[in-house]
């Protein structure tokens, strides 16, 4: 096992949209799932989420870890965390950043040339409606990754 550069730490996390996001409700652990974008200019990493007991969680403490996984294998995958902390964003920002959100999915999605998920589609009416989800970004104050490559590492000792 190595560590990720940091610049392959970013690289996973742009070329990707689902994640794990780790955070602290009635001081128990929670992992939930959870599409994101990464913006890379600003170290944040935006989400949204309907209100409930995680925007609630996340009210209480802010502290959260963000994962990432690249897995190919056992003996091939690449893993990023990133710790940062919550920040809800409201009115008009919120608005920018859940359309800055919803074309990063899709321009990853298309880099990837993956199926569109259905949601997308909702964003532009869901824009316009008083009752928006939550939307928020993890705004990142530390970025650390492991990888393991059997490939690499098999090569390397046989040389």
């Amino acid at each position: 096992m190595t560590n990720l550069e940091p610049l392959k730490c970013e690289k996973l996390l742009m070329d990707n949209y689902v994640g794990r996001l780790a955070y602290i409700a009635d001081n128990e652990p929670h992992v939930v799932p959870s599409t994101y974008f990464f913006d890379k200019d600003e170290k944040s990493i935006l989400c949204f989420a309907s209100n409930g007991h995680r925007v609630n969680a996340l009210r209480q403490y802010n502290k959260v870890s963000f994962q990432v996984d690249h897995i190919e294998s056992f003996r091939h995958w690449e893993s990023v965390q990133a710790h940062g902390n919550f920040q809800e964003l409201t009115g008009e920002s919120a608005k920018q950043y859940l359309k800055h959100f919803a074309e990063g999915v899709q321009r990853t999605i298309d880099h990837k040339n993956a199926d569109r998920p259905h949601f997308l589609s909702h964003f532009s009416g869901r824009l316009q409606e008083t009752e928006m989800p939550v939307v928020y970004r993890i705004a990142v104050t530390q970025i650390t990754g492991k990888s393991v490559n059997d490939f690499i590492q098999n090569r390397s000792n046989t040389n």
